[in-house]
């Protein structure tokens, strides 16, 4: 006897759960250095900022890294940095991730960074200030979490405390108007150690994601595409659908061979998502749901 694939293989761990895993335990090494090895006049240990953290000074030293190593560092002024960015993950990643799969998700994340850390250096590449923290890739998911569900309402806690249903469409607008009015109006005068730059270039990754990856079609907040479209004759339409049906392969009748095909089918979902099947393996596991169930 043989196992499938499906049975052997281990169940793997979130993306957004290792992303989660990852980030709290460097900020609580950021804590440790803090506590252990203190700066100046007991100061924060300036090690992990120096190193990590992205600035235009660091930038100009060649840390090219810093652009997504700020990503996994937090303020260790507090936890409501690090606890605010890491809630917002759990509940949007968690929605996000089995849409699009693991490594897509992971994809997205780190883009979500690289990009939010080069809209922050173009704004401030001559000064001395440095940014850390993964508000820009929790702005990416986010984003496309509107963008593929914009009239899906959710419910927001205010403060925490108050809880308000809004449409992820206007969640989208609002950040969008508030990372460009933070920008304008406390970022660049100085006003606000915010940085909404990144925020912003999170954003845009989020949205270079669901224009060309996720959805290639031109259709934004739109249910009608609105790309032309050549209306095809009678005898081609026909001919294709006979075609298509012709080259779909699965054997029905064998239970065995359809139970293969169901088993990779599940392992393509799990790896990349619902979203990456074909038609033909859609309806292949809507049939298999009547003929495996007598």
């Amino acid at each position: 006897m043989r196992q499938s694939p499906s049975e052997t293989m281990p169940p793997k761990t979130s993306m957004t759960t290792t992303l989660i895993v990852i980030t709290v335990a460097v900020f609580v090494m950021q804590q440790v250095l803090n506590v252990f090895f203190p700066g100046m006049f007991g100061r924060e240990n300036q090690f992990m900022a120096n190193w990590f953290s992205l600035s235009g000074q660091n930038f100009q030293e060649l840390k090219v890294w810093t652009l997504l190593s700020y990503g996994f560092m937090h303020s260790t002024a507090g936890f409501f940095h690090i606890f605010g960015n890491m809630l917002g993950l759990f509940f949007i990643g968690r929605i996000v991730e089995p849409v699009i799969g693991r490594e897509r998700f992971l994809g997205l994340y780190l883009a979500g960074t690289l990009l939010g850390g080069c809209v922050y250096l173009f704004l401030h590449f001559n000064e001395y200030g440095s940014v850390v923290g993964a508000s820009a890739a929790v702005m990416a998911i986010l984003t496309l979490f509107c963008l593929i569900y914009p009239e899906r309402p959710i419910t927001l806690l205010i403060f925490f405390i108050i809880p308000v249903t809004v449409k992820p469409k206007w969640v989208f607008w609002g950040s969008l108007a508030v990372s460009i009015g933070g920008i304008l109006f406390y970022e660049l005068p100085n006003h606000s150690h915010v940085a909404h730059s990144a925020h912003l270039g999170g954003m845009l990754a989020g949205i270079l994601y669901f224009r060309y990856i996720h959805n290639r079609s031109n259709s934004f907040f739109s249910p009608k595409n609105t790309r032309t479209t050549v209306e095809q004759p009678a005898w081609f339409k026909r001919r294709k659908k006979t075609e298509a049906h012709i080259s779909y392969k699965v054997n029905r009748s064998n239970r065995d061979e359809l139970q293969k095909e169901v088993d990779r089918i599940l392992d393509k979902i799990n790896a990349s998502g619902f979203g990456s099947l074909t038609d033909s393996e859609k309806h292949t596991l809507d049939r298999a749901k009547d003929l495996l169930s007598r």
